[in-house]
């Protein structure tokens, strides 16, 4: 036997080999650029989607702020008063 085939058979087993890997790495690669693709389009719907519906939320609260003004300044004062009282607690534990 001719040790200079085993050694050029043994090389060509590397090529193929390193092939084979390139050839898969660049199949995973495609892979994941289109799941990364369709992953953006997704969050990019989402994201169109929540703009709408914050802004229409928006709308339909200030709609009632400005249908009930003096239930709007009543939570506000509220709100205003029960946010001193947690602040004022809080500073004063310190």
């Amino acid at each position: 036997m001719n040790p200079n085939l085993n050694k050029e058979d043994e090389m060509s087993d590397k090529k193929l080999t390193a092939q084979e890997m390139k050839d898969a790495l660049d199949e995973k690669r495609e892979k994941l650029e289109a799941t990364y693709t369709e992953l953006i389009d997704k969050l990019h719907s989402e994201k169109e989607k929540l703009e709408y519906d914050l802004k229409h939320e928006y709308r339909n609260a200030r709609r009632y702020v400005r249908a009930n003004p003096e239930q709007g300044v009543g939570i506000a004062f509220v709100s205003g008063i029960l946010i001193g009282v947690l602040l004022g607690k809080i500073t004063n534990e310190r």
